[in-house]
């Protein structure tokens, strides 16, 4: 399980969103968004999503539609943040999250195409036997 690089790219995804979920608790957001994030737990999704996505190694399409399902919940949150982000603050939480979603975003994309690597070399060793 641990071999494979694309464990490799989620666990830096779990490090990353664990963290935010961690200062989330920590941290007073300025954005009326953040606090409903806080409140409710919203950044305690994706770090449970992407634990169990690491343990569908054996199951390569649906640990794949996790982490597409994974991009999509990041983009949004990225997108929630940075719609109400205000700069002459200087840096916050909100712009922890924007880095956190967008940085994530890009380590499940490579983390997915190495998924979808393995998934062809399978199916190509399956048709030689």
């Amino acid at each position: 399980m641990i071999q494979r690089i694309q464990t490799v790219y989620l666990f830096l995804v779990l490090i990353l969103c664990s963290a935010c979920f961690y200062f989330s608790l920590n941290m007073d957001s300025t954005a009326s968004l953040g606090l409903y994030f806080q409140s409710n737990y919203g950044f305690l999704v994706v770090p449970v999503l992407i634990l169990i996505t690491i343990f569908l190694y054996k199951r390569r399409p649906l640990q794949s539609l996790f982490t597409n399902i994974i991009i999509f919940l990041l983009a949004a949150q990225g997108f929630l943040f940075a719609a109400g982000i205000n700069l002459e603050e200087g840096f916050g939480f909100d712009e922890m999250v924007i880095f956190v979603s967008f940085s994530g975003i890009v380590l499940l994309w490579f983390a997915r195409r190495n998924i979808l690597k393995d998934e062809a070399l399978v199916r190509s060793v399956d048709r030689i036997r």
